[in-house]
């Protein structure tokens, strides 16, 4: 009865669960316009976009700052450092504000990830003193990692450089392979899977007990259908949290702007990495 619950819950409301604060959007405001003026509200106001200056809480959770970046074209015009390097080993181009459209990764980007060791780290994502963090993208289908430098100049969030990497050559390489074969290869996937896997579904609020049930092969693949596992890439943030272990590694799942968030969590074995627990 219990393993139905689990299984309804996390196909029919998996996307609209809501576990933290939302990513905020500085630009939205609580009255909307009416359907009949939105064209003539556009028409009225856009000579005034070019004056419009972000509130300075855009700058505080870097959280909010990358929302807001992925999320409005004009705002992430404004916080790139041109002409934006580029490097490969020991190459270096310079990226124009021209050039950036056809560069860009993020557009309609809705899900962000956090590869962690340590259940503490999670906290860094809270800390408003952080000078840097980079945003990885990693290629799934490829081996191409291209890390986004972001650091805060003159107190504002600016992208300052991009890296070019293979994903050997990152600290959570040998668990990106792995990751980049379960979601590619169901044979595999399944080898991959713990006997059984444990899925911690928590209340919204916190006040109620987790439910915790087990999942064999077989109910993994049909609850596998309505998870937002990434398969064509990673767009990982990295706060500097520690990446020590190849042995433990949890996966976070974000929704933008959407209050969802999900864990992975896998440790790896004689024989091979595994997928231990599922928590949302």
């Amino acid at each position: 009865m219990r393993k139905g619950l689990v299984l309804a819950v996390a196909a029919g409301c998996l996307l609209m669960s809501c576990k933290d604060k939302k990513m905020t959007n500085v630009f939205d405001t609580e009255d909307e316009p009416e359907e009949d003026s939105v064209e003539a509200f556009i028409g009225d106001t856009l000579h005034l976009f070019d004056e419009i200056e972000p509130p300075a809480a855009v700058d505080e959770l870097f959280d909010d700052f990358l929302y807001n970046f992925i999320d409005d074209a004009h705002f992430q015009g404004q916080r790139i450092v041109y002409p934006l390097p580029c490097k490969t080993g020991d190459e270096e181009e310079k990226l124009t504000q021209q050039e950036w459209p056809q560069y860009d990764h993020f557009k309609n980007q809705e899900l962000l990830s956090v590869i962690y060791e340590r259940e503490q780290d999670f906290v860094l994502s809270k800390d408003t003193s952080m000078q840097s963090v980079a945003v990885e993208w990693i290629g799934l289908k490829s081996d191409e990692v291209e890390k986004f430098h972001f650091n805060r100049v003159e107190n504002k969030w600016m992208l300052t450089e991009i890296d070019k990497k293979h994903r050997s050559e990152i600290p959570n390489g040998d668990f990106l392979n792995f990751y980049a074969r379960f979601v590619a290869d169901s044979i595999f996937q399944r080898e991959a899977l713990a006997e059984p896997v444990k899925v911690i579904l928590t209340s919204e609020d916190g006040e109620e007990e987790p439910q915790e049930e087990h999942l064999n092969a077989d109910e993994w693949f049909e609850m596998r259908q309505s998870l937002p596992l990434p398969t064509d890439a990673i767009v990982n943030v990295n706060y500097g949290q520690a990446s020590i272990s190849q042995n433990r590694k949890i996966l976070m799942l974000q929704g933008l702007g959407n209050g969802m968030q999900m864990k992975f969590k896998f440790n790896k074995q004689d024989d091979g990495w595994k997928l231990m627990e599922i928590e949302y």
